[in-house]
């Protein structure tokens, strides 16, 4: 199954200037992207939705997807960039969640970066960082949505020269494991070294 969060109501936008990157050197604040991708939910030994997935437009945290069979679900968002940004000039991206899983038990978010030009070289594994909310001393039944930030640090020096593509693998408990977490993605911000 495939997720597409609901499309944003048109703006009027000015045009932006071109650039070879969008953390040119010089720039001091971070880039803020709005999570704008789909969200990809496969059950093992799949690692993609089929061709013929269902696509339906929503968001992780107001749909319930289950399991249908004994085999555990995996959910994974995927963001593309328009233009690609040089690993060297960003330092860190943050992850900014709404959570709103009332299930006990232990969620993570991992981080992938990867270049669509380089489909053979490997995607650049950046960790994982625990959801705190859902960690056992500080989960609560939530009364509405909590929001965290995540902080995943990109390596300066790597095989991975610039990226088009972050990928955010969650990681759940085996609590989660038929049962998709109530966990979406609002945005990502990177920082310019």
């Amino acid at each position: 199954m495939i997720l597409w969060p609901y499309p944003e109501k048109k703006q009027i936008v000015p045009p932006l200037p071109a650039h070879d990157s969008l953390l040119a050197p010089g720039t001091t604040k971070p880039l803020v992207i709005r999570f704008d991708g789909p969200y990809w939910y496969v059950q093992p030994p799949d690692q993609r939705p089929g061709k013929t997935a269902h696509q339906a437009h929503g968001t992780p945290v107001s749909v319930d997807i289950k399991s249908s069979n004994d085999f555990p679900l995996i959910m994974d968002a995927h963001q593309s960039l328009v233009v690609p940004i040089r690993t060297a000039r960003c330092r860190e991206i943050q992850v900014d969640i709404e959570d709103r899983d009332n299930r006990s038990g232990f969620i993570a978010l991992a981080v992938l970066l990867g270049d669509s030009e380089s489909p053979h070289k490997p995607d650049l594994y950046l960790g994982q960082q625990p959801i705190v909310a859902t960690e056992p001393e500080h989960f609560s039944i939530k009364q509405g949505p909590v929001f965290e930030t995540l902080r995943f640090g990109v390596p300066a020096n790597g095989n991975l020269k610039k990226f088009d593509r972050i990928t955010v693998l969650v990681l759940p408990d085996i609590e989660h494991q038929f049962i998709s977490p109530k966990i979406a993605i609002q945005d990502f911000q990177l920082l310019p070294r």
